[in-house]
């Protein structure tokens, strides 16, 4: 565990150690996610992108969400 300031922006740093581990770069993209009071925070990989896709699908469906395409772009959830 690590404890970390948040700068005026938002910004928190990864230890370097963690990200050489890893294998995250420069401009590299993770996956952010709010689980109760937590934040994690996931490399993606290329399956991880599926697999978040899944999993937001997966919930649409449960809760009965039923929406089209016109009405997904119009209110931006294509962006």
């Amino acid at each position: 565990m690590e404890i970390k300031k948040m700068s005026e922006t938002g910004n928190v740093s990864i230890p370097k150690s963690w990200r050489d581990e890893l294998g995250l770069g420069p401009h590299a993209s993770v996956i952010i996610e709010k689980v109760g009071r937590k934040i994690v925070i996931e490399p993606l990989s290329k399956g991880s992108l599926a697999e978040a896709f899944k999993d937001i699908d997966d919930e649409i469906r449960e809760k009965g969400i039923t929406i089209t395409m016109k009405e997904a772009v119009k209110d931006d959830l294509y962006d």
